[in-house]
C-alpha cells in the first residue's frame, strides 16, 4: 500500500502542482501565475522511492490538474484525487498536496518541485514528516522523486 500511495502522490503531487493559495499581496500574482503552468494533464516519466528506481509497469500513470484540484489515474482507473498548495517564492519551490479521495485519504505530504517546460520534477515525503531539501531520495527515507511531461 505505502508504494501504491507513494506513486498515486507522486503523481498528485508531482503533477498536481497545479494550483496555490497564496498568502497574500504581491505573493498572490506570483502563486497564480505560478499555477498555471501546471494546469493540464502531466505522465509519469520515472520515479525513485527510497533510493531505487521503481519499475513503470503496465498502466501509465498520470495527474491531471483543474484549479487547485488533482485526479492521478493508473491507465483508466481512479487512483486518488485532492488539492495542492504551491510556494513558488521558497527555495527550493515547494508544495503541499492534500489527498481528499481514494488510496492515502486524510494525508498531506511535503514536498518540492522544479518545472522546466514541459517537465515537472518533484519530491515528496510521502509520511508528511517533513519537507525534502533535494530532489534525492535515500534507502528508509520515505521520499520519492517523480519527473513527468505534459502531455501534448
Amino acid at each position: 500500500m505505502k508504494g501504491r500511495l507513494m506513486i498515486g502522490v507522486a503523481l498528485a503531487l508531482a503533477l498536481a502542482v497545479g494550483f496555490t493559495t497564496p498568502a497574500a499581496g504581491q505573493k498572490d500574482d506570483a502563486a497564480a501565475k505560478e499555477a498555471k503552468k501546471f494546469q493540464g494533464t502531466w505522465v509519469f516519466v520515472s520515479m525513485e522511492r527510497d533510493g531505487k528506481q521503481q519499475p513503470k509497469g503496465d498502466e501509465v500513470m498520470t495527474v491531471t490538474i483543474q484549479g487547485d484540484k488533482f485526479t492521478v489515474k493508473r491507465g483508466d482507473k481512479f487512483f486518488h484525487s485532492g488539492t495542492q498548495k504551491l510556494y513558488p517564492a521558497r527555495k527550493p519551490k515547494a508544495i503541499d498536496a492534500r489527498i481528499t479521495e481514494g488510496e492515502g485519504k486524510g494525508t498531506t505530504m511535503l514536498g518540492i518541485y522544479e518545472l522546466d517546460g514541459d517537465t515537472l520534477k518533484v519530491c515528496f515525503d510521502e509520511e508528511g514528516k517533513a519537507r525534502p531539501t533535494e530532489f534525492k531520495s535515500k534507502p528508509n527515507s520515505s521520499l520519492f522523486v517523480v519527473v513527468a511531461r505534459r502531455k501534448k
